[in-house]
């Protein structure tokens, strides 16, 4: 990589912890009665690392990097399947309200930007291919309900087709 390239990739690293930063400095000014966290009206968070990132510290029950980059890859391929990011703030202010780890919410990053950057690849190919991430105990045995080709702890990851 040349110079430049590095300086841009330095930029971009900031203005993403800038967002962030921003965000959460914003839900967490929205502190009410209780310490409960108040997400600003019309709060919008649609970037891809931050929710991906967010569904990972949501559903990443266990301390398992290959679980966390599973259920980043899913919801990475979710949005890619969907054409758009939808909007995570109420994702994001909900992780802030109840009992906030940085330490995991570091780990969620982590994870995904191995996934991003392409340093991690997710295996097996079911688990790679996932486009959502479903408690297994709702995957019922049916006919059109989609089939769990790839099970991971309590999470069911499946392709769900347009």
């Amino acid at each position: 990589m040349t110079r430049s390239s590095y300086w841009a990739i330095a930029g971009m690293a900031l203005v993403v912890g800038a967002t962030l930063a921003t965000t959460l400095s914003a839900v967490a000014a929205g502190r009410g009665a209780g310490g409960l966290v108040r997400a600003p009206a019309g709060l919008e968070v649609t970037n891809p690392r931050i929710c991906a990132a967010e569904a990972v510290y949501r559903l990443a029950s266990a301390d398992d990097f290959g679980l966390r980059a599973a259920i980043a890859q899913a919801t990475i391929n979710g949005y890619r399947a969907a054409g758009a990011v939808p909007n995570c703030a109420a994702g994001v202010t909900d992780a802030l309200s109840r009992d906030f780890s940085p330490a995991r919410w570091q780990l969620a990053l982590d994870a995904v930007d191995a996934v991003m950057s392409g340093d991690y690849s997710v295996s097996p190919g079911a688990c790679a291919r996932a486009t959502a991430v479903v408690p297994l105990a709702t995957v019922r045995p049916a006919p059109a309900a989609p089939r769990a080709q790839c099970v991971i702890y309590n999470l069911a990851f499946v392709e769900v087709r347009p």
